[in-house]
């Protein structure tokens, strides 16, 4: 099995995924000031908000990582009962899938991301809490999150092509 760093974009995609941990963090951080806050009756303005943004940005930054690891397509209690064929074939067909729904999301939520930053869309709680750094940061996991199931289904396809040629 080839290794993950040998895809193009792999170690920017775990890159990301670091610093996706990296806001988790320091969204759990912000929640554990928030919980004391409360304790000693001190607010803490937009915490939810705040949460808000910061859990879509460390969701979405690992979305290419974990593409590329393959750890959001395994079914393995079919894989398991069907040939190495229909394997390669189910493989590409769900490649196919999960890229349409990948490029289509990536196309909206990017839109939604250009104009929120267009505008520093913004909700005021006390404080100016903005919305475009957690669109922002789901439209980039979606479009590498399609870019790689793209170069997935390409090698897919490849390998299926080798293996007809290797058979005749």
């Amino acid at each position: 099995m080839e290794s993950i760093y040998s895809v193009p974009g792999a170690k920017a995609a775990r890159g990301l995924a670091v610093l996706g941990f990296a806001v988790l963090v320091i969204m759990a951080i912000w929640i554990l000031i928030d919980v004391f806050s409360g304790i000693f009756r001190w607010g803490f303005p937009g915490m939810v908000q705040w949460v808000e943004v910061l859990n879509v940005i460390c969701i979405a930054l690992p979305l290419p990582f974990v593409t590329i690891r393959r750890k959001h397509i395994y079914m393995t209690i079919i894989q398991q009962r069907i040939s190495d064929e229909k394997n390669r074939i189910l493989d590409i067909i769900v490649f196919i899938l999960v890229f349409l729904f990948s490029a289509v999301l990536a196309w909206r939520v990017s839109l939604e991301a250009l104009y929120s930053l267009k505008y520093w869309e913004s909700t005021d709680v006390g404080i100016t809490v903005y919305w475009f750094p957690g669109k922002i940061g789901l439209a980039i996991g979606f479009i590498l999150m399609t870019l790689a199931v793209g170069l997935q289904i390409i090698s897919a396809i490849r390998k299926k092509v080798e293996e007809n040629g290797s058979q005749k």
